[in-house]
This record gives structure tokens, sequence and C-alpha cells, in this order.
């Protein structure tokens, strides 16, 4: 009897334990409202650097979790693609990121504007993971009762056919996070191009002016975080050029920039959104996360 009870009450602990478990397991789990993705442009290359920012990019992915990649412009270098055939799709998107079984999400880059950019349209209906419905295009994460809503520039051609379209959607999106995503920033900080290169702002601020929070780009080869000042329209940019062109340096911004963080290292950024807070981190090829910034919505 003494037996069967000694059992009994160790059978009662084990199940006990066991639960303390399933349910410290179930709250380390982030929620499913939890979006997150990697980013980066200036990539098609065909170099080591691509390939080394890749597999940092597949060990972050599998150590912090993406639901979706961003690629911001400069697919293919020089010339972009010349179809949906070009042997580039596969020396240099297919076969560097065979590991990363997730959507890529993709913008237009000058290098992409002077070959056939329709081919990387085209492309989306024969490669499952390759997405560029079009031109300009915006995505929502969860689909449902989205996290956040990325808006997806083509800042080649910033016509008004896009521009009126961004009013619209904007206006009709629900998402908590409004980002902005395309090849050529705003502001800059590196020593390569000029701010605002193709003039976009003057036809972009009285669309985007207080109703988003970020904007993503490439063109400049540095990672970087700047915010204008003053801040009147209330967002920041971020600049990850990063995923494997040749590097350029950093200098010191206009005085309309605030320069928070400036690195020219070959890398990746990641974004965490969830509805109250959005956290980024850039981590560099050398496996270290370099920096790191939240920002918070109440």
């Amino acid at each position: 009897m003494k037996k069967t009870l000694f059992l009994s009450v160790l059978l009662t602990l084990a199940l006990f334990t066991s639960s303390l478990q399933a349910k410290s397991q179930k709250t380390e789990t982030a929620p499913a409202s939890t979006v997150r993705f990697f980013t980066f442009g200036d990539w098609g290359s065909g170099t080591q650097d691509q390939k080394d920012v890749a597999a940092e990019t597949v060990k972050v992915c599998k150590e912090q979790g993406c639901d979706f990649g961003l690629l911001l412009g400069d697919n293919f270098y020089e010339f972009g693609v010349s179809s949906t055939e070009d042997p580039l799709w596969k020396s240099r998107y297919q076969d560097i990121y065979k590991g990363l079984e997730i959507p890529f999400y993709a913008a237009l880059g000058n290098h992409d504007w002077h070959g056939n950019a329709q081919a990387q349209v085209d492309y989306s209906k024969k490669d499952t993971r390759w997405k560029m419905p079009a031109f300009f295009y915006s995505i929502q994460y969860p689909e449902q009762n989205p996290v956040v809503e990325i808006f997806v520039l083509n800042s080649n051609d910033f016509n008004k056919e896009s521009q009126n379209w961004l009013k619209k959607a904007l206006g009709e999106s629900k998402a908590k996070w409004k980002m902005l995503a395309f090849h050529h920033p705003i502001l800059n900080t590196g020593t390569h191009h000029p701010p605002d290169q193709m003039h976009m702002w003057p036809d972009l601020k009285p669309i985007v002016c207080g109703k988003i929070d970020l904007i993503l780009a490439g063109h400049e080869h540095i990672f970087a975080q700047l915010r204008p000042e003053p801040n009147e329209c209330k967002y920041d940019q971020i600049i990850v050029g990063t995923g494997g062109k040749e590097l350029y340096g950093v200098t010191t911004p206009n005085a309309n920039t605030k320069k928070l963080a400036a690195d020219a290292s070959f890398g990746l950024g990641w974004f965490e959104v969830g509805p109250q807070k959005s956290t980024l981190k850039f981590f560099r090829v050398n496996g270290k996360n370099s920096y790191s910034y939240m920002w918070e919505k109440k």
C-alpha cells in the first residue's frame, strides 16, 4: 500500500512538473501578432561578401526567426536581369539564398532599372519565394488584423500613379506600424550619394507626413539610422545597403539630419514588430549584433 501511494505521488509530481515546463515553453513563444523580417539592399554582386551576408542571414533567421525578407533594391549588378531566364537568377539569388525558405519581397534599385525591370515582376510567377507583384505594392503581416504594413515603392520613377496609389493605400491601412521601403534614401550620411538623389521628398512629404513610422532604404552601401531635424513628420530612416556590394564610407550628415547610428560593415537588418513596440537589430557578418534600437507606441 505504501509503495503504491509513493508511486502515485511520484506520478503526480512528474505530471505537475511536465505541466509547468509546457506552460513555460508556451510563455517563451512569441505572440502570433509579432512579425519578424530581415532586410538589406545592394546585394546581387555574386561576391564572397554577398555569400557571407547570406550565411549570416540564414543563421539569424534560424536563431531569431524570420517571417519574410525585404530586399531594398540593386538586386542584380550591374545591369539588372535581361529576362526571367537570365542566369543571374540562379547564380546570385537561388544558389546563394537556398537556405532561406521564406518569401522574399523586393524593391527595384537603379541597377535593376537599367535592365529589364518587368522581368523581376514576372519572375514572381516562376518562383514561389520571389515576391514583386508590381513596381509598387504593399505587404501586410499578418494578413488579418495586420501589425505592420510596408509600402514598397519604385524610387526610380515615383510617378503620379504610384503617388495616388500610396495616398489611397495609406488612408485605408489599419496596421499599427506603417513603413515605406524603396531604394534611394531621403536622408544620407554616406560618402557616395547626395540626400534625396531622386528628388522624391517634395512629392512624398505631403502624402506620408505624420502617417508613417519608418523609411527603409538602400543605395548607400552602409548601415545607418537617421532622423530629420526638426522631425515634423515623425519618422526615422534606416539605410541597409550592406547586402554584398563593396562598402562606402560614413561622413557627417547635413545640418537637418541627426545621425543616431552609422556603420560601414556588411550585414543585415532584422526587425521584430509587435503591437506596442518595434525593435531593430543590425547584425554584422562576424555574427555580432552591432546595433539595437526600439520604438514604442502607446
